[in-house]
This record gives C-alpha cells, structure tokens and sequence, in this order.
C-alpha cells in the first residue's frame, strides 16, 4: 500500500477529552507526537510538518489548524495524515467528521493510525468508518438546510448575502447584511449603461474606452466585452436582489474544473433589495432591449470551413486562431484577442503550409540519412545515462530519508531539526523525481513517435490532391500529421509575410 504513497506525509494532533486532565495540551501533544513519529518510521513515512492544535472547540470552524490541513490536502501536498485516533479529526462533535473525510477521500488521502491504516476508497476501509461519518454527514446535511432556509430568509426580507458587486461595498442595517453605493465604481456603472443605450455603443467598445481611461474592475487588470456585458444584465443595479440563479456542481476529481448551471426561471428568488439603486428601472429596460435586438444566432452550421480549425495557434496569447470571412477581404485568419496579432489572408497561409508539406514528402522520398538517425541514437543513449544517474540519486536520498528516523529516535535530532531536515531532503526528492519522470517521458516519445515516412500516404493525398478536397477532409488530414502550428506576425513583418512554426504527430 505505501507504494503508492507521495513523499510527503502530515501528523494531526489534537487533544481529546479522553485524556489525561493532569496533562497540559503540550504534554498531550509531545507524547502523541513521539508515539506517531515512531509510527512514521516503522512504515517508512517522510514526515514534513506537524498541526498541533492548541485552541479548544468541537466546531470545525474553531480549529485553524484543521482548516489548513484541510487546504494543504485539497492542494495535494500529502499522500497520509497520521493522526493516534480517527476521532482525533472529527472529535466528539460527528458534523465536522464528514466533512474531512470526505476532503480525504476526494484527494486520496491514507488516515494513518498506531493501530490500523484507513483508505477512504477502499470498500472494507470505507465501511469501518461509516458508523461514525454516517451521523456525521446527516448533521452536516441538516446543517446546510438550516442554513439555505436562513439564507433564503434573508434574501426574501431584501437582504444580500453573496460578495458585493462592481459598484457596491458591503455594509450591515440592524444585523442583516446589505449593500451601499461605492461613488467612485457607481459612476463607472452609470458611463457603461450611457455610452450603451444613449451613445449607441457596444461591449467591446465600452470595456476598450474605459481601458484606455486608466479604470480596471475588481478582479482583473482590465474590462473585457464579457463584464461589461454582465454589469448590462445585472438587476442589482437597479435595486433587485436575484438568488438561486446557478447551482454549482460538485466535482467528483481534484482535477475537475468548478462549473455551475443555470436554474429554472421558477426556482429563482427576486427580491427587492434593501439597498438603493444606481440606475434607473427606465434605463436599465432599454438597455435589455438592446440587448436582445442586437442579439444574433451563431452563424454556425455544423459544416468545417477552416482547414486549420483546432489546428493553428497565436503565438503571442495562445489563442486558437480564428476564420473570418467578408464579401470585401475574403477568408482570414485572425487572433481572437483585440490587438494581439496581425490577421492573414488563409490562401496565404495554407500556400505555406502545403510547400512546408511537399518539402518534407520530397525528403522522404530520398534515402534516410544515416548522421540523422545516428544523431537519434545518441540522444536517446544520452537520456538512458542521465536517467541511471537520476535513478541512484534516488536511491541515496531514501536511504537519507530511512536515517533521519534513525536520528530521530537516538536523540541526535529534536523534531524541529527532523522537520526541517525532512523538508530538505524532501524537496530535493521531488526534484529529482520529476526530472526523471520528464526524461522518461521524453525517452517514450522519442523511441515511440513514428517516422514521418509511415505518413506517406497521407502526405501525398494532402499535397497532390489539395485542390479537390473539401475544408472538412483537409482538416482531417492535417490533424493526422500535424499537432499544432504557431502563427506569428510581427510588426517587423512586410506586407503578407510572416512565420510559422509545425509541431508534427511523426518524426520528421
């Protein structure tokens, strides 16, 4: 099982009513802290902090050193938690119980006890703490009602309970909580709806004139298209209160991303607001109407046009490059971020493409080099070497590891010294570890990429019947021999010029 184990493993301590009274919470706390590092090194564990709490509380909430173990383990820096008891983490008080293991379970955290070593998602395992997180998660479950029924409450009575929005600031009327009018961002809110419904301009263009105004909102450097257009549709700025729009889903991996869904209109609370509004109703109205009259379906019907779709990149911001046609300019290719990169005529770019394809077809129709492919040999010899090397660096620093246990337990170091130690060592580890990991990898690609010769079939389709493929089939084949290609055009490029740069699924 420890196999499977990251380096870095955490001891959780904590009091308990089951213990001694005539002892202090250091005392309590130094003989359990004894009995788990002997724990750690009979199981070979690398220890690198330890959380004492110190404070009293069966509330989840009055125990920050749980709160940052907590974080610490949805960041993922640990494989275990040692702990002298499971009730050590949840206590006597079985709401907070399920909360934490579930954040265990969730990021694959072993509990490791002097008795028994508990994973979460193993079934046997699982099943032995249900007794106790069972009650646990129903508490927390009725927790949670009670506390959407005060929020609820709250909201219906005109309260506002999520964070302030662009233009207010959060401030509380006879213990509920509300907002007031921040003058400053207010005045900004008032410029975006003018120059919206009464100067006749749009997102981009507002967000792009406020830039240029030296203003930024709250959480970005600068306005972008999207937040302007959400200050249009918000109804907070005419004094409503609008609750239960979205639900979040859950994420069930640590890699998920956070997502959230819109409600049915139904499930919606619309309350009006305690606080005092900054746009008028009259104004706020139009601007919905514009909204929905300068609104137009996606042009898109299902049909590929660009032979690059997922294909081409920016090189500048990243972004995938975009198709653009008019009756005047004909096909482009474009950066989607406002003055970013330079657009170019697609003929240009695919004429580019489609040489840089008969060049390396000529190359594969002529005999293989044997300086290239003794070139191959060599890298990949030199990897092997530096991963041998890698792999004994590897082994002395466990064997560092196993002995600072040893230390540990002769006296030779006090456990502030292990710790710091343990940190060291652990950190250098890591290191070395993923700098094996990448050579490993690169080893894999380097042997398993195909020549470019086994595409030469697809290579010669491309080239030799570009003319009469449809935007959909060249994508198709271009996706086959090609991974991704950076465009760049700089300043400094004359008039239709600019470069490219092909990152290929074969070894060319």
């Amino acid at each position: 099982m420890f196999t499977s184990f990251k380096d870095s493993v955490a001891i959780y301590l904590r009091k308990s009513r089951m213990d001694p009274e005539s002892e202090s919470v250091d005392e309590t706390l130094a003989r359990h802290a004894d009995t788990l590092m002997k724990t750690a090194a009979s199981l070979e564990l690398n220890v690198v902090k330890i959380y004492k709490e110190v404070v009293s509380g069966d509330g989840l909430f009055t125990r920050p050193q749980m709160l940052r173990l907590l974080h610490d383990v949805e960041e993922d820096m640990y494989s275990a938690v040692l702990c002298v008891e499971i009730d050590r983490l949840g206590r006597s008080s079985q709401k907070d119980g399920g909360i934490i293991l579930e954040t265990f379970q969730e990021h694959n955290v072993f509990i490791v006890t002097p008795n028994k070593t508990y994973d979460l998602n193993n079934e046997f395992d699982e099943q032995s703490v249900e007794m106790q997180s069972f009650i646990a998660r129903q508490e927390l479950k009725a927790i949670k009602r009670r506390l959407r029924k005060g929020a609820e409450k709250t909201v219906e009575q005109g309260g506002h309970i999520t964070e302030p929005p662009y233009g207010y600031r959060r401030v509380y009327i006879d213990k509920h909580p509300t907002l007031e009018i921040c003058d400053e961002e207010a005045d900004v809110i008032r410029m975006i709806f003018d120059m919206y419904v009464n100067q006749g301009m749009g997102g981009q263009l507002i967000a792009d004139r406020l830039n240029e105004m030296g203003l930024s909102p709250r959480k970005n450097d600068h306005f972008t298209r999207s937040t302007v257009q959400w200050y249009l549709q918000n109804p907070i700025y005419i004094g409503k209160i609008v609750w239960n729009k979205r639900r979040h889903v859950k994420k069930k991996f640590p890699t998920d991303k956070h997502r959230s869904v819109i409600n049915p209109t139904d499930k919606w609370i619309v309350t009006n607001g305690m606080h005092q509004p900054i746009i008028s109703n009259e104004l706020f109205d139009r601007a919905q109407e514009i909204r929905t009259q300068r609104a137009h379906p996606p042009s898109y019907t299902g049909e590929i046009k660009n032979p690059f779709a997922g294909l081409i990149y920016c090189k500048n911001c990243g972004a995938a490059m975009q198709r653009q046609f008019s009756s005047q300019k004909g096909e482009r290719l474009l950066c989607v971020s406002k003055g970013c990169m330079r657009s170019m005529r697609m003929e240009f770019v695919e004429q580019r493409v489609i040489n840089t394809l008969k060049t390396v077809l000529e190359n594969c129709l002529t005999p293989i080099s044997s300086e290239n492919h003794s070139e191959d040999v060599r890298h990949i010899e030199a990897l092997k070497k530096s991963m041998q090397k890698l792999e004994r660096e590897i082994t002395t620093m466990q064997k560092q590891k196993a002995s600072l246990h040893d230390f540990l337990e002769r006296g030779v170091y006090d456990i502030a010294t292990f710790l710091e130690r343990s940190n060291i060592l652990a950190e250098r580890l890591a290191d070395a570890e993923d700098h094996l990991r990448q050579q490993r990898e690169e080893l894999s690609e380097t042997e398993d990429i195909p020549p470019i010769t086994e595409a030469v079939p697809i290579l010669s389709r491309l080239v030799h019947e570009y003319d009469t493929l449809s935007s959909a089939e060249k994508n198709i084949m271009y996706k086959q021999l090609i991974k991704r290609i950076i465009y760049n055009r700089t300043p400094e490029h004359k008039r239709n010029d600019f470069d490219i740069e092909i990152q290929w699924n074969f070894k060319v």
